[in-house]
């Protein structure tokens, strides 16, 4: 099993997705498209949705915390849970 990066770190970036999810919330109304964006990056190959400027912004900051590397496959399950509400 993978060892992940620090308890402390994973809070911090646990709590930037948590508020991205929040900010994905205050932008649209339509968060699925958000979703559907941000997933499509994270499975390379997919056709990514188009969005406006601020959607895009919030999208690619969640890409970028949800796809760190070093992560274990418990934080990134946590940190997908904290963005997309699952």
């Amino acid at each position: 099993m993978a060892v992940g990066i620090s308890d402390e770190h994973f809070e911090t970036l646990l709590e930037q997705v948590r508020d991205l999810h929040r900010l994905a919330d205050e932008v649209t109304r339509e968060r699925a498209r958000i979703d559907a964006n941000v997933r499509a990056r994270l499975s390379w190959g997919r056709d990514v949705p188009p969005l406006p400027p601020e959607q895009r912004k919030v999208a690619d900051e969640a890409v970028e915390a949800l796809s760190k590397s070093r992560l274990s496959s418990s934080q990134s399950r946590q940190l997908h849970r904290a963005f997309f509400g699952r």
